[in-house]
C-alpha cells in the first residue's frame, strides 16, 4: 500500500457508505438525546398533567434510571464486542422503541420508571455503544473525525426534536400517540443496519476509505488492532488524571443535562413567565448557536491545547448559569446565547480530553472506564433538579449550583497533567 499522507486522516472523505453510517449514528444520537434528555422539557410536564402524577417525582426517577442504565450499557458493551455492532444495534433500537411507546402509555409511576430505565439503557446503548463500535470498525484511525460529524445529532435534537415534540403533543392529542409515532420511527432506523454490515469490506469499501487491496485491508486491520495498551483498569483506578478527567466530564455532562432538559420549564416558570412557544424557540435558537460553537470549541482546542480550552469552557458555562438567575431580560438573553454556545462543545471533550492526556492509542481503554464514571455523575442532574423544585419550587437554586460546579470543574481541569502520559507510555 502506498504511504498515506497524514493529512488524509483529517479529511472528511468517508465514502458513500461511510457517510451513510455517520448519518445513521447521528440520527441515533439525536433520538437518544430526545428520549433521555432534551425531550424531557416537554414529555414530563405532559405525562404528569395527563395522569395527575407529581412532576418532581417523575423528574427524580431519571436519576436511579440513569444509574441502572450505566450497568446495562456496560453489559451491552461486552455483547457488542462478542456479537458485533449490527446485531446489538438492531436489538437496542427495537427495545428502545418499544419502551418509549410504553413510556407514553404507562399506567402508573412504577411502569413509568421501568419504561424510562429500559429506554435510557437501550437508547444510550444504540447511540453510544454499538453506534460508536460501528464507527470504530469502519474508521479505525478516523473515528474521532467521524464521531465529530455524528455528534452534531445532539445539537440537532435540541434544535428540532423539542419543538417537534411540542407540536406533535398538541396535534395528536397527548403523549400516548406522540410516543407511538416516534417509537415506530426509531424502530424504522433498523433499516440502516441491513445495508451496513459489521465490517466496511463487507459493504464494498475499505477501513478509513483508503485505497487498498484485499491483502492490504487485512494487514491494515491487523496493525490497527495489534496495539495493546499498557494501562490496566487497576492502574487507571489508581491514577489521578483518570479521576480528574472523569470528574470534569461528569460536571460538564451534569450541567448540560440539568440545564437543557428543563430549560423550557425554567423559562415558562413564574419567575420568568415566557409562553411555551417562545421558550421552545429559545431552546432551538440555543441549539443552532451550539452547532457553530461545536466547531469553534474544536478550533480553540487545536489552538491552545485541550486542557486550556476545557478550562475556559467550564468558566464560560459557569458565567452562563449565573447570568440566568440575574434579574432582567439582557442577562437572560446573554445567558441563553452562552448556554447554546456551550452545548456545542459538550460532546467534544470526552474524546479530546482522554486522547490528549493518555495518547490516542490508549483512548479505548481509558474511555471504557471514564465513560461509566462520568455517566454516573451526569445522572445526578435530575436529583439536583427534583430537590430544588420540591424544596423551593424553583430551578434558580439548581442554576446557581451548576455555576459553582462549573467553576470547580475549571479548577480541576487545571490540575490535570496533560504532558506526563501524552506519548501513550506509563512513565
Amino acid at each position: 500500500m502506498k504511504e498515506i499522507n497524514e493529512k488524509f486522516y483529517t479529511k472528511s472523505n468517508f465514502g458513500a457508505k461511510g457517510w451513510l453510517l455517520i448519518i445513521f449514528v447521528g440520527l441515533m444520537l439525536m433520538f437518544c438525546s430526545a428520549l433521555t434528555n432534551d425531550g424531557l422539557n416537554i414529555v414530563i410536564p405532559v405525562i404528569a398533567g395527563e395522569n395527575g402524577w407529581d412532576y418532581a417525582q417523575l423528574l427524580a426517577y431519571s436519576t436511579p434510571a440513569g444509574f441502572i442504565s450505566v450497568i446495562g450499557v456496560l453489559v451491552l458493551s461486552v455483547l457488542t464486542d462478542k456479537f458485533g455492532a449490527k446485531l446489538i444495534t438492531i436489538i437496542s433500537l427495537l427495545i428502545a422503541a418499544a419502551s418509549y411507546i410504553w413510556y407514553g402509555h404507562a399506567q402508573s409511576p412504577t411502569q413509568y420508571f421501568i419504561a424510562l430505565t429500559l429506554m435510557s439503557t437501550f437508547a444510550t446503548g444504540a447511540a453510544w455503544v454499538s453506534g460508536g463500535a460501528y464507527l470504530a470498525m469502519y474508521f479505525p484511525r478516523k473515528k474521532g473525525l467521524a464521531l465529530g460529524w455524528a455528534t452534531m445529532g445532539n445539537n440537532l435534537c435540541t434544535l428540532a426534536m423539542v419543538p417537534l415534540l411540542s407540536m406533535m403533543t398538541a396535534a395528536f392529542g397527548g403523549m400516548g400517540n406522540t410516543t407511538l409515532i416516534l417509537g415506530v420511527v426509531i424502530a424504522a432506523l433498523i433499516g440502516f443496519c441491513f445495508v451496513l454490515p459489521n465490517k466496511p469490506e463487507d459493504a464494498g469499501m475499505t477501513p478509513d476509505n483508503l485505497p487498498m487491496s484485499a491483502d492490504e485491508i487485512q494487514q491494515y486491520r491487523k496493525e490497527a488492532n495489534a496495539y495493546v495498551s499498557p494501562w490496566t483498569y487497576k492502574k487507571l483506578l489508581l491514577n489521578k488524571e483518570m479521576w480528574l478527567i472523569s470528574l470534569v466530564l461528569g460536571i460538564t455532562m451534569m450541567i448540560t443535562v440539568g440545564i437543557v432538559s428543563q430549560m423550557v420549564t425554567r423559562l415558562t416558570s413564574s419567575e420568568i413567565g415566557w409562553e411555551q412557544p417562545k421558550a421552545v424557540a429559545a431552546l432551538s435558537v440555543a441549539a443552532g448557536v451550539g452547532i457553530v460553537g461545536s466547531y469553534l470549541w474544536g478550533v480553540l482546542d487545536q489552538k491552545i491545547t485541550t486542557k486550556k480550552a476545557t478550562a475556559i469552557y467550564m468558566v464560560w458555562y459557569g458565567i452562563a448559569a449565573f447570568l440566568n438567575v440575574v434579574p432582567g431580560s439582557i442577562p437572560l438573553y446573554i445567558s441563553i446565547f452562552m448556554i447554546g454556545f456551550a452545548l456545542g462543545g459538550n460532546a467534544n471533550w470526552p474524546v479530546s480530553l482522554c486522547s490528549s492526556v493518555f495518547g490516542h492509542m490508549n483512548f479505548a481503554k481509558v474511555y471504557s472506564l471514564v465513560c461509566p464514571i462520568y455517566t454516573f455523575i451526569r445522572c445526578c442532574a435530575f436529583a439536583v433538579l427534583a430537590f430544588f423544585i420540591s424544596t423551593t419550587g424553583s430551578l434558580s437554586g439548581a442554576y446557581i449550583l451548576f455555576g459553582v460546579m462549573a467553576i470547580i470543574g475549571a479548577g480541576l481541569t487545571i490540575l490535570i497533567n496533560d504532558k506526563k502520559y501524552a506519548d501513550g507510555k506509563i512513565n
